[in-house]
């Protein structure tokens, strides 16, 4: 039977179920890619979102990256002591300080992500843009309502 004879439910479904297997690949892949920077998946991340948010403190880190407090101290804390992130003082809060790259973590995260997307560019390349425009607004929904109350696609 063609996929597109299939109940669209079952496909969404089964499509669910290879996100654990998926997502133990990509980090898989990214701790092979990451050998040798002495950076961990975790810590990649916040270099990551720091690139993006230019800077954050702790509590915004945790959100952007929907995970756990303690995780984002913790890596800071690692990343802070490496020379890896600048900590500065927040005039709002004198408990929950800024942080951000420093021109090294700067350079390294930069690099890290240029190597990243000329592979997704090669993989991309295999589908159409609105292949790739449908995958992301289908999971940006699915992430969107399995962390709320608010049942998936309203």
């Amino acid at each position: 039977m063609d996929k597109r004879d299939r109940d669209p439910v079952a496909l969404l479904y089964e499509g669910v179920q290879l996100v654990r297997p998926l997502l133990r690949n990509i980090t898989k892949r990214v701790e092979a890619d990451l050998e040798g920077t002495g950076v961990s998946v975790g810590q990649r991340a916040i270099l990551e979102a720091l690139l993006g948010l230019s800077r954050a403190t702790a509590p915004q880190l945790t959100r952007a990256l929907d995970v756990k407090r303690q995780f984002v101290a913790r890596e800071l804390q690692d990343l802070h002591a490496r020379g890896l992130v600048e900590q500065t003082g927040n005039p709002a809060h004198k408990t929950s300080a800024f942080y951000s790259l420093t021109p090294g973590s700067h350079a390294l995260i930069t690099a890290i992500r240029a190597r990243e997307q000329a592979e997704f560019a090669r993989f991309a390349a295999g589908y159409a843009r609105e292949e790739i425009e449908a995958f992301h607004r289908i999971i940006s929904a699915l992430n969107a309502g399995m962390k709320t109350d608010t049942p998936v696609g309203d």
